[in-house]
C-alpha cells in the first residue's frame, strides 16, 4: 500500500466528503443515514472551511477526513472519520497535525470538538493531541405528544436575526457550537423561531431546526421564569411540526433548572457528549 498524502479537502468535492464520512460511520451502532442535500446543510450549519479541512488520500482514494470550521479566531473540528479499512495507521493523526499547522499560522487561537462520552478512541486522540474536558453536554429526546394544548401564551414567529441581540442577554451558559448564534443565521430558512415579547422587551423565544426537530436554543427571561413559558413556547412549536419528536443536543450539565425541566417534560436522556478544548 502506497504511502497517505494529507490536503486541504477543497481538492476533492462534497460530494465525496459526504460518501466519506458516511463510510467512516457505516460500522457504527447506529450508521449515519445523510442525503448529500443534508451533508451540505450540516457543514454549511456549523461553517466548514474547505481550506483548513483535511483529508487522507490512500491510491487516490479518499480514506479519512478531518472537517474543521473557522470563527474569527477560533476553530472547531466538526466531524473526523477513518474508512473501517483504513484504521489504526496514523491517517486522523497525521490530518490533524497537518490542520493544526495549518490553523496556528492562519491565526486561530483555539479549538475546540465534541465528542460521545462513550467514545474513548476518539477522546484519546483528542488529548494526546493536547485537548482537555471543558464541559459535559446532555442530549435528551422528546417523544411526540399524545395531545398539544393551545399555548397559554401570544407568542410571535420572528426570524432569528430580528431577536438575536437581545435574546443573548437571556442565556445562562454559551449554546455549543452547532446551536450559537452563527448556526442560526446560517440555515435561517429551516429556523423556526417564536418569541415572548412585552413591547420592545424580548421575555422568552426558542429556536427550532426544522429539518431535525433540534431545540437550539431556548430561554426564559430570570424575572417570568416558573410560569410554565417555556413548556408553552414547546407546545407552540410542537404544533408547527405534528408526528415529529423534538431534540435537545449539547444541553450544559451545570444547569440543574433546566435538567428539572426536561424531566417535567418527559424527555429521555441520551448519551450525552464532553466539550473538548485547547489552546494554540
Amino acid at each position: 500500500m502506497s504511502a497517505p498524502t494529507i490536503l486541504p479537502a477543497s481538492e476533492t468535492s462534497m460530494e465525496m466528503l459526504c460518501e466519506s464520512m458516511l463510510d467512516a460511520f457505516s460500522d457504527y451502532a447506529v450508521p449515519m443515514q445523510l442525503s448529500t442535500t443534508q451533508f451540505a446543510d450540516m457543514m454549511r450549519q456549523r461553517g466548514l472551511d474547505l481550506a483548513s479541512s483535511r483529508i487522507a488520500l490512500v491510491e487516490g482514494q479518499v480514506a479519512a477526513i478531518w472537517l474543521t470550521a473557522i470563527r474569527d479566531n477560533r476553530a472547531y473540528l466538526i466531524s473526523s472519520g477513518t474508512s473501517p479499512a483504513h484504521r489504526s495507521k496514523g491517517l486522523a493523526r497525521a490530518m490533524a497535525t497537518s490542520n493544526l499547522t495549518h490553523l496556528k499560522k492562519v491565526g486561530v487561537r483555539s479549538f475546540q470538538t465534541e465528542v460521545l462520552r462513550n467514545n474513548d478512541t476518539a477522546e484519546a486522540l483528542y488529548r494526546s493531541l493536547g485537548m482537555t474536558r471543558h464541559r459535559q453536554l446532555d442530549c435528551y429526546s422528546l417523544s411526540v405528544p399524545d395531545h398539544v394544548a393551545p399555548p397559554k401564551f401570544q407568542f410571535k414567529q420572528t426570524t432569528w436575526d430580528e431577536i438575536a441581540p437581545k435574546a443573548q442577554a437571556l442565556l445562562e451558559w454559551e449554546p455549543s457550537w452547532q446551536n450559537d448564534r452563527h448556526a442560526l443565521s446560517a440555515l435561517p430558512e429551516q429556523v423556526t423561531c417564536l418569541s415572548l415579547l412585552d413591547g420592545s422587551d424580548l421575555i422568552a423565544f426558542a429556536a427550532l431546526q426544522s429539518q431535525t426537530g433540534t431545540v437550539q436554543q431556548i430561554a426564559v427571561h430570570r424575572s417570568a421564569r416558573r410560569t410554565g413559558i417555556a413548556s408553552a413556547l414547546i407546545a407552540a412549536l410542537q404544533t408547527q411540526m405534528p408526528g415529529r419528536a423534538m431534540r435537545f443536543i449539547n444541553i450544559c450539565d451545570s444547569d440543574p433548572a433546566f435538567r428539572q425541566w426536561v424531566s417535567h417534560m418527559g424527555a429521555q436522556e441520551m448519551i450525552g457528549q464532553y466539550e473538548l478544548r485547547m489552546s494554540l
